[in-house]
């Protein structure tokens, strides 16, 4: 949500001032990202000043695009907003500074919405902050072996740990301290262990869900900039849609189409819903845009290593978004983690792919030398506990907000907001087996059965496999010189003789292994 330079000695000999739509702190500054759904806040105290950039609730009608300023407020009324910017309902960055001795704390939100890498320089006692990844890069970098082999074998964490050393994650609910002489980092709150609690009494579910979606898309102002959701054709995507149609201004619906045996399924149900919405629909075909086999990227657009497997199907969609002026993008990114299930239920309900996935972990463990086993079966210790939004909600944020955030898209994604998330996690299991609490919410909105017990589900199961294969002599051409197998975590032998068999069977947890290793080679010949 914002980027900057904030070096520990200015934070103690100069004064925060607001130069256009940045802070200057003597040689330091602040930059937030400027969006019609976000403000941002400057309030200087007696010997401390804090500054918060957060998205603004709907009863701020008043767009801003310059800092609000608040000088020389008396310390009660200091905590007061201070404390207000901590309980702050949507997501916020709050920079807060002690001018004697320089101290610095940084906190995140709990949404993750944009989340912030930070580098802390020991020796100039200075911190970089910023929400896009490649501003890290343009200086080398050392790999973080241990964090890479826990992605070979498909063990994606969200942590304040990054695959390259020096770069680190703003977690959700996260706290960094910085002063002249000591770095600290603490991690949110862990949320208490989830299990089903069953229902009030006289509560309606299907109902109770629906008001709950309702209020956190209410939380927010009226088509700020212009609204586009993803509506792919699955159950998620429909529910926000939905409850979106509430909210008064238009919409833009857009979605990724399979050419495949689950397309004309996926196509009749979001026509369906486009009907009931009555609104623009934008529809990216994804043969079209396949995914570029490309493992040397453009200097001059890096990526994360956590990043979308179809981005290219996606910045289609997102571009498209934007040229139609929406500049707020709303999915069902969460919709997954609403209906998990817990320690003695029915987890093979849960899991329908344990036993896929189990053999896509087996192919992957097949690639790594014994270094590379040694680092990927040791203990992670960085992980981020369990906080208020589940940690595979928000690695799916970290993957698509940056390239969002550099089109000047917002992303919101409703279904993992903790409200929601708290409440679908002490329903019975009968409303959250197969989703079944979003089925009868979207039939309570539709009054139509769009999704039967046993539909085809959307996939892009079979685009990742095709991919690889025809593109599959150019992979190998590349991969004649293997970053990963120099840094002594796979072996090249085993890499190459995984790509001729996804080139063959176009199996899918072979097709899995293989992509995991294709990302995190990507990202490691960005490193060299």
């Amino acid at each position: 949500m914002l980027q900057a330079i904030l070096n520990i000695s200015d934070l103690a000999a100069s004064s925060p001032t607001v130069e256009g739509p940045a802070v200057s702190i003597g040689g330091s500054h602040i930059h937030p990202f400027l969006h019609a759904n976000l403000e941002s806040i400057l309030v200087r105290g007696a010997g401390q000043w804090f500054f918060v950039a957060r998205e603004r609730l709907r009863d701020d009608d008043q767009a801003r695009s310059s800092i609000k300023v608040l000088s020389q407020v008396p310390p009660d009324r200091f905590h007061q907003l201070y404390q207000e910017c901590v309980d702050w309902p949507l997501d916020f960055i709050l920079v807060e500074v002690a001018c004697i001795g320089g101290r610095l704390r940084v906190r995140a939100g709990q949404l993750g919405s944009l989340p912030v890498y930070f580098c802390v320089s020991e020796r100039s006692r200075s911190v970089v902050l910023s929400w896009d990844f490649a501003d890290f890069l343009h200086e080398s970098r050392s790999p973080d072996v241990e964090v890479l082999a826990h992605h070979l074998t498909m063990k994606a964490s969200y942590s304040v740990r990054q695959p390259c050393i020096g770069v680190n994650l703003l977690t959700a609910g996260a706290k960094l301290y910085v002063d002249a002489n000591d770095t600290q980092f603490e991690y949110g709150p862990r949320e208490p262990s989830r299990s089903s609690r069953g229902l009030m009494e006289n509560v309606d579910a299907t109902e109770e869900f629906g008001r709950i979606l309702r209020d956190v898309i209410f939380l927010r102002p009226p088509g700020v900039g212009g609204s586009a959701v993803e509506l792919s054709g699955g159950m998620d995507s429909a529910c926000v849609a939905m409850a979106l149609a509430d909210d008064p201004g238009s919409i833009t619906c857009g979605g990724i189409l399979v050419d495949d045996e689950s397309s004309p399924a996926q196509r009749a149900r979001r026509s369906q819903v486009l009907s009931i919405l009555n609104c623009r629909d934008i529809s990216i075909d994804m043969q079209d845009h396949l995914p570029r086999m490309n493992l040397d990227l453009d200097p001059e657009h890096p990526l994360p290593l956590p990043s979308e497997y179809y981005l290219e199907a996606f910045e289609a969609l997102w571009n498209a978004f934007r040229a139609d002026g929406c500049e707020t993008v709303w999915s069902g990114i969460g919709g997954d983690e609403l209906c998990v299930c817990y320690a003695g239920e029915d987890e093979e309900a849960a899991f329908p792919l344990l036993q896929c996935f189990d053999a896509a972990i087996e192919q992957a463990e097949g690639l790594l030398t014994r270094r590379g086993l040694e680092a990927a079966r040791s203990s992670f210790l960085f992980v981020a506990p369990a906080g208020a939004v589940p940690s595979t909600t928000l690695l799916a944020n970290l993957c698509q907000a940056r390239p969002l955030a550099s089109r000047g898209l917002w992303p919101v994604n409703p279904l993992g907001d903790p409200r929601l998330v708290r409440f679908s996690a002490e329903l019975p299991l009968e409303y959250r087996s197969n989703k079944q609490i979003l089925r009868q919410y979207l039939h309570l909105r539709t009054n139509l059965k769009l999704f039967p017990q046993n539909y085809e589900k959307e996939t892009f199961e079979l685009i990742l496999p095709a991919a690889i294969a025809n593109q599959s002599a150019g992979l190998a051409s590349q991969l004649q010189s293997c970053a990963l197998a120099d840094f002594g975590l796979v072996s090249h032998r085993a890499v190459i003789a995984l790509l001729h068999q996804v080139a063959a069977t176009r199996e899918f947890s072979a097709t899995s292994a293989l992509a995991s290793f294709l990302w995190a080679e990507r990202f490691a010949r960005q490193l060299c």
